[in-house]
């Protein structure tokens, strides 16, 4: 697996786990300031969610298989999207409502990283 590769996964995986975190010790936040507000049942579920794509990528990561890595670099690529998108629509419902715009941007990131490495992937591949 090549650097970006790897380096791409490391960030997914912190992200996994840091939004584990948040969804499970600061549901508050969701609910303070969100257009979403709090629902723990919800928060714990996207909690769970989060530990399952932590597993996938850590273990993606320990195999060190470039065939392998791209597929899950895709998805992950595609849910910075589909999230980042989420949060935008609920900032532009309400501009003051500071949860959003921190992964909205975070997320945003992941997706020209994530894009960047498929993209080279694809070049290096022809």
């Amino acid at each position: 697996m090549d650097r970006p590769t790897r380096i791409f996964l490391i960030i997914c995986l912190a992200a996994f786990c840091s939004s584990f975190v948040v969804q499970t010790a600061f549901q508050f936040l969701g609910a303070e300031i969100s257009v979403w507000g709090g629902n723990p049942g919800w928060q714990r579920e996207i909690a769970f969610w989060n530990v399952g794509a932590a597993i996938i990528v850590f273990l993606t990561l320990r195999l060190g298989e470039p065939r392998l890595a791209i597929p899950v670099v895709t998805g992950c690529t595609v849910l910075f999207f589909l999230l980042g998108t989420n949060h935008l629509f609920a900032f532009i419902a309400n501009p003051k409502a500071q949860f959003h715009w921190p992964p909205l941007v975070l997320n945003y990131i992941g997706l020209i990283f994530g894009v960047r490495v498929l993209l080279a992937f694809r070049q290096r591949k022809q």
